[in-house]
C-alpha cells in the first residue's frame, strides 16, 4: 500500500502542493504544505470525531478542509 499523496488545492486564489504521508503506528499524517515553512501532523480523535493539528506551523487550511481533501485522495474516509 502507497501512504504518501501529492495533490494540489487552490487556497483564496493560490495554488498550494501538498503531500501527505500516512504514519501506521500513530494513524496520523505527515503534512508538507507550500504555504508552510515546517511540516506538521493531522490527527483524528476517535472517541471525539474531530480532526486537529497536532504540531507545527500554521497550515493553510483548517484541520477539517485538510482531513476532506485528504481522506478524498487516499480515497479513506473516517
Amino acid at each position: 500500500m502507497n501512504f504518501n499523496r501529492r495533490f494540489t488545492h487552490n487556497v483564496n486564489g493560490t495554488s498550494i502542493e501538498f503531500d501527505a504521508t500516512y504514519n501506521p503506528q500513530t494513524h496520523d499524517f505527515r503534512i508538507i504544505d507550500s504555504g508552510c515553512e515546517d511540516a506538521y501532523d493531522l490527527s483524528f480523535d476517535m472517541q471525539t470525531r474531530i480532526w486537529s493539528i497536532k504540531e507545527g506551523s500554521s497550515p493553510s487550511l483548517s484541520a477539517d478542509e485538510l482531513a476532506t481533501l485528504v481522506q478524498q485522495n487516499f480515497g479513506m474516509f473516517v
